[in-house]
């Protein structure tokens, strides 16, 4: 890939990026829900929800790293299970300890 077929991409991915800012902005819908960023719903310390995924890359009982755009969600926990995983949202379920970002 040439040096110009680079550049191009990170223009149209900065144009890309700031027309969903403006469409969030001008129509107060979260960013998250135009683009394909994830976005994490934590409730309490029994269940996270990722959305927009990308996959499960590692499922244990105390471990499971999701894949999202960018990079990873790892969720460290008890009993950790996938409750349920649809094309838009993985959510797990257990006794959530510790949640980072890759």
């Amino acid at each position: 890939m040439t040096t110009a077929c680079i550049e191009c991409f990170r223009q149209v991915n900065d144009l890309k990026q700031k027309v969903t800012e403006k469409i969030s902005e001008k129509t107060s819908i979260p960013e998250e829900l135009i683009s394909d960023s994830a976005l994490l719903q934590v409730r309490g310390k029994r269940s996270v929800c990722v959305e927009n995924h990308k996959g499960v890359r590692v499922y244990e009982q105390e471990h499971i790293q999701i894949a999202v755009k960018g990079g990873s969600v790892h969720i460290y926990g008890i009993a950790l299970t996938i409750a349920r995983m649809t094309k838009k949202c993985v959510e797990i379920r257990g006794k959530l300890q510790r949640l980072e970002l890759e």
